[in-house]
């Protein structure tokens, strides 16, 4: 397993566990879309500055370095779709 792999795992776990607690909140939504639009910024802009400094550039280090950023979007969008499906019900039974 290479390095960014399991490191994109890291983050995917983090993110993942960080959109339950969020997920608890009325308007979970809306911090759950801010956390995809900064890893899709942050995909950007990590993209052009390493384009910008290296003359060789190929898909795959894109497609590696962008990984782990790919990886919380996901997190995000999945905990998203629990925090819709999900955690109504666990939000009524809690008050």
């Amino acid at each position: 397993m290479s390095p960014a792999f399991s490191y994109s795992i890291a983050v995917f776990i983090i993110i993942f566990i960080a959109g339950f607690a969020v997920n608890l909140l009325k308007q979970h939504y809306a911090f759950q879309l801010l956390g995809i639009a900064f890893f899709f910024t942050y995909i950007i802009f990590n993209s052009a500055i390493y384009m910008e400094r290296t003359s060789e550039t190929t898909f795959q280090t894109l497609f590696l370095r962008s990984m782990p950023s790919l990886f919380g979007i996901s997190a995000c969008l999945i905990t998203m779709t629990l925090g819709f499906w999900l955690y109504p019900v666990l939000r009524k039974k809690i008050r």
